[in-house]
């Protein structure tokens, strides 16, 4: 949809601003977003909800571009869920770039379907900023959206994590998981992440 085109070639500023001058278009994109995650016989975010499961529940949870919080409804773990728009109780506003936690106060930090817009680097950057040693960061993004897999988890790892495990549970999303390490040389592979701009296709 035009939504999804606009959202994705803009800043995550610009994409505030869009919705806190028109509000119902968040709710129009995430509607949209809701019903065609739906129709994929697995949805990576109760994927991930398994994963947190496993984890135990005294590991916290930053959930960067959360949309209606999912993974809060569903463990009791500490979750800070993030999003540019408060659909719920559970969402905290924050901008994924800047989100008011501190460095390393976190154990596994999630983008679920959410590296949306030109800046999605400075969100995966913030997501290491706040994770301990050793935490988990979890991408599950549209496969489409993604021109070479080897080539986005090289950068990932550049910046300071390590792949733990790249699955594709459907032909519609890729699943990644990466341990926070020391960072690697800077070839510029980090910087050079592509994401290609989010379009669902209207069935």
């Amino acid at each position: 949809s035009g939504i999804n085109a606009e959202y994705g070639t803009s800043s995550a500023e610009d994409a505030q601003q869009l919705f806190e001058k028109k509000p119902e278009l968040f709710d129009v994109y995430h509607r949209g977003f809701t019903n065609q995650v739906e129709k994929w016989e697995i949805n990576p975010v109760d994927r991930i909800i398994e994963l947190i499961k496993s984890k135990g529940d005294a590991v916290s949870i930053a959930d960067f571009g959360c949309g209606d919080a999912k993974i809060a409804q569903s463990v009791t773990n500490p979750v800070y869920s993030f999003d540019l728009v408060k659909t719920n109780e559970h969402v905290i506003v924050a901008n994924s770039k800047k989100v008011p936690l501190g460095n390393k106060s976190i154990d596994i930090a999630v983008f679920c379907l959410s590296l949306m817009g030109t800046d999605f680097r400075e969100f995966i950057r913030e997501a290491r900023r706040v994770l301990k040693s050793k935490g988990t960061l979890v991408i599950a993004e549209v496969s489409s959206r993604i021109p070479n897999v080897n080539a986005f988890t090289a950068g990932v790892e550049e910046l300071g994590f390590k792949l733990l495990s790249k699955e594709e549970p459907n032909t519609f999303f890729t699943e990644m998981v990466f341990k926070k390490v020391k960072p690697k040389e800077n070839k510029g592979l980090f910087e050079t992440l592509e994401l290609k701009p989010c379009t669902y296709k209207k069935r």
